[in-house]
């Protein structure tokens, strides 16, 4: 009979937050998914027109490694979004790194 009850209590008390687990994965699951199409769909978009310049160009931008450039970019974008978004889950602020003059600094 008690181990009803401590069942009971169990499923009360991470039922919520089992729910909370499941759908913290899954708007991040979308967010993921969604950022990952958005960013794909313009370097397709990119590329495509790079395809449309002439062969002069293409050579060029080939010498360049504007692929490689254009790759760098949206990693970078990326990678900045991620970090903002670990920021604002953490909910934490970045440190001051410079201090007036006269507080709890020390004059120079």
């Amino acid at each position: 009979m008690h181990y009803f009850l401590l069942v009971q209590m169990l499923v009360i008390a991470l039922g919520p937050l089992v729910k909370m687990v499941l759908k913290m994965i899954g708007f991040g699951f979308v967010t993921y998914v969604g950022f990952n199409l958005i960013i794909g769909q313009a370097q397709e978009y990119l590329f495509a027109q790079m395809g449309t310049v002439g062969p002069v160009i293409q050579s060029m931008l080939g010498l360049m490694k504007f692929d490689v450039v254009v790759n760098i970019y949206f990693a970078a974008i990326s990678t900045r979004f991620i970090l903002a978004g670990i920021d604002k889950a953490t909910d934490r602020k970045r440190n001051q790194v410079w201090h007036k003059p006269g507080g709890t600094s020390i004059d120079a």
